[in-house]
């Protein structure tokens, strides 16, 4: 107990100075039942957020939110586009500052019929102007989904999944070119009957615009499924100049996200997929997620998996958005983690970064420990202004109400939210003959310390099995239990509701203490 007091007095000590750091995790219900943040804009005083929100009850359908935030997370403003006769939702990350002032994003809207949208916000987020479009199959068909849009010097590119009239559940693509009005220039769609192809994002250059897509044959096959990564560019005229496709023999697919690189070539966002039995004659695709790099001449340079330790795969892995590093260190990925166990689920968010030669440098999972089985995802990504990383998304709590909340993370350079966690992530300690430390110990950093509200646990293992937690007061007695099968996590643990007073945070490993730090509660 002696060395776990003297531990304790140090992190105390240090904490004092720790708290000048910037880092956070904040959620937001912004006073609705449910609410999601999908798009985070930085600039050098203040970020941007859209995303979706949602009533319990009607009369309002979900609608659409505009925030501006501090750099520190603090809300200026906000501003709603609500409607009683017919949603506004923006689910996809492509929030975008307009070259002649504004905002804009783009979603779909469903009244009687559901259509393509696009959001245009003046410099203090009010809505100027919208502009709607139905399938062009309509009344055959009436899907379609913005997935995404880009600015061009006199308007707007957007791109959408929409369903064809020929074939069977036939996905396509899309593209419709708008000037600053809104207005159509001039619209093509691109697929095949026999496969579906879905659009994730459009790229525009001055000389075109870069389509990134998946190509499958889900849409008619239960096994032997085909999935590739789809990329082709288009003339200002919409005439298809180059396309690339993944290898037939590797599965590619769920996200397909492709971002422009300094060097002319793209990086990749996807999944690298396994074919799963899940009945007699049929299949399931499940992901592990997957970048890679494409040369100026379309020439695949490497690969990475950001994957987890642990065994099990899941449908719903995804990477949902990327960014070049401006000190050309490489680049920046977010997403989801999701793993299954035969007890539970567990949803993490997950930041990595990648060298420029494809090395994967580091990987950092986020969790709240709230609810039963809370679930965490990052809907998107961008470089905070002196170094860092802001990403938004969303909670959800499986018990507390409200059960669906946006998401602020502010890491620094290293994707820490604790700082000081890449000097412990990933260190194998070397032992000594007369070393005392178990190799089923594990490491906690406590941040802040003291706490008043929310203590950030940074914790690492040996990989495999579950480690639990407890929180114990001074006087022994258990506050608090939770649980991580990750062997490197950054949890969020609610404290507020504990009296003033001095806690100890231990780790268990198959029923033994292996670790264990000292906090103070304000």
């Amino acid at each position: 107990m002696q060395k776990s007091v003297v531990s304790f007095i140090i992190l105390a000590l240090n904490g004092l100075v720790l708290c000048a750091q910037d880092t956070y995790s904040y959620r937001f219900d912004f006073g609705f039942p449910a609410a999601v943040l999908t798009s985070i804009l930085s600039t050098d005083s203040c970020y941007y957020a859209t995303g979706v929100i949602a009533d319990s009850v009607p009369p309002y359908e979900a609608g659409n939110i505009f925030v501006k935030l501090s750099l520190q997370g603090e809300i200026d403003y906000l501003k709603t586009i609500r409607d009683t006769a017919k949603s506004y939702q923006t689910w996809r990350n492509n929030l975008r500052a307009l070259p002649w002032g504004g905002f804009a994003v783009a979603g779909y809207t469903v009244d009687s019929l559901m259509k393509a949208l696009l959001i245009v916000y003046d410099r203090d987020g009010d809505m100027v102007n919208t502009a709607e479009f139905p399938n062009p199959y309509y009344p055959d068909e009436g899907f379609i989904l913005t997935r995404d849009m880009d600015i061009v010097e006199d308007g707007f590119a957007l791109l959408n999944l929409i369903v064809s009239s020929q074939g069977i559940n036939n996905d396509e693509i899309q593209v419709l070119r708008l000037n600053i009005e809104g207005e159509v220039l001039w619209e093509k769609e691109y697929g095949i009957i026999s496969r579906d192809d879905t659009p994730n994002n459009v790229i525009c250059l001055p000389d075109g615009y870069i389509i990134a897509s998946i190509r499958d044959n889900t849409n008619f096959a239960h096994q032997n499924i085909e999935a590739r990564n789809h990329i082709f560019k288009v003339n200002e005229q919409g005439e298809v100049l180059w396309e690339y496709f993944s290898p037939i023999g590797e599965l590619r697919g769920k996200e397909g996200r492709a971002i422009a690189t300094t060097d002319g070539g793209l990086l990749v966002l996807t999944g690298q997929g396994v074919e799963v039995p899940a009945g007699p004659g049929f299949s399931q695709l499940r992901w592990h997620n997957y970048a890679f790099k494409l040369g100026s001449s379309r020439q695949e340079e490497w690969g990475v998996l950001v994957r987890d330790s642990l065994p099990s795969v899941s449908y719903y892995n995804q990477l949902t958005s990327g960014i070049e590093i401006q000190d050309g260190s490489g680049y920046a990925v977010a997403g989801n983690l999701i793993a299954r166990t035969s007890e539970n689920w567990f949803f993490s968010g997950v930041l990595a970064k990648i060298s420029p030669d494809g090395e994967l440098l580091w990987k950092r999972y986020y969790q709240h420990i709230v609810g039963e089985g809370p679930r965490h995802y990052i809907n998107d990504l961008a470089q905070a202004p002196g170094g860092g990383f802001i990403m938004a998304g969303e909670v959800r709590d499986t018990v507390n109400a409200p059960r669906q909340q946006g998401w602020l993370l502010k890491v620094d350079e290293y994707g820490c939210l604790v700082p000081g966690c890449e000097l412990v992530s990933g260190v194998e300690e070397e032992k000594s003959s007369d070393d005392s430390k178990s190799s089923d110990d594990c490491t906690l950093l406590l941040y802040p310390n003291p706490v008043a509200e929310a203590l950030q646990v940074y914790f690492t293992a040996p990989a495999g099995g579950e480690h639990h937690f407890r929180i114990l007061d001074a006087q022994g007695r258990e506050w608090r239990r939770f649980s991580t099968r990750l062997s490197e996590v950054t949890l969020l643990v609610e404290v507020g509701e504990l009296p003033g007073g001095v806690y100890y945070l231990q780790c268990l490993r198959d029923g033994q203490v292996v670790g264990v730090e000292g906090f103070v509660k304000r």
